[in-house]
């Protein structure tokens, strides 16, 4: 939280805020079991969370990139919004999932990631993630590739691709089933 809004909330508000349940040490969205229905908070807490600057979820909560000096931040993914606390870090060490959050697409998003130098330029060229399984009494190996145009999956038998679009959808669904 920026040293401005510390400076202007009582102790009990900021003790209220903080006291919110928060999973700590988590990496994924699907990790996050805390919620807080932002209904059943006071209006004051509601107007700080909301007044918080709003980053963008890059997949990893640990992927650093905020800035240390500001404490709290909501972070989206998709529809979800997560107030996470980086205490003092470069990212998020305790997350909880927002309920009942009113639309707020028009607040800023801020970037994070390093900071922007002429000089240097990171992008993500490739990351990819392989699983075997074994489906129907055939070993599988399925690959997800996330690229900087999207995310593109394949599924290998041997030293042969997946071509039928029934099977490999009949394959992926028994893997996000089973997974």
């Amino acid at each position: 939280m920026s040293p401005q809004i510390l400076d202007n909330l009582s102790t009990k508000t900021f003790y209220d805020l903080l006291s919110l349940p928060f999973d700590r040490d988590i990496n994924n969205s699907n990790q996050v079991t805390s919620t807080v229905n932002l209904n059943k908070l006071t209006p004051e807490l509601i107007q700080i969370i909301l007044s918080l600057p709003m980053v963008q979820y890059t997949g990893d909560f640990k992927a650093g990139g905020l800035d240390s000096k500001q404490r709290l931040y909501l972070m989206s993914e998709l529809d979800d919004i997560f107030l996470i606390d980086t205490l003092h870090s470069n990212y998020a060490q305790c997350v909880t999932r927002l309920l009942n959050v009113p639309d707020l697409s028009d607040k800023e998003i801020t970037f994070t990631g390093i900071k922007e130098d002429k000089n240097k330029s990171i992008n993500l060229v490739k990351k990819s993630e392989s699983y075997s399984l074994i489906y129907n009494e055939i070993d599988y190996i399925i690959e997800i590739v996330n690229e900087n145009d999207g995310t593109f999956t394949s599924i290998q038998y041997g030293d042969n691709f997946v071509m039928d679009t029934v099977l490999e959808k009949e394959i992926l669904e028994f893997f996000y089933k089973n997974k």
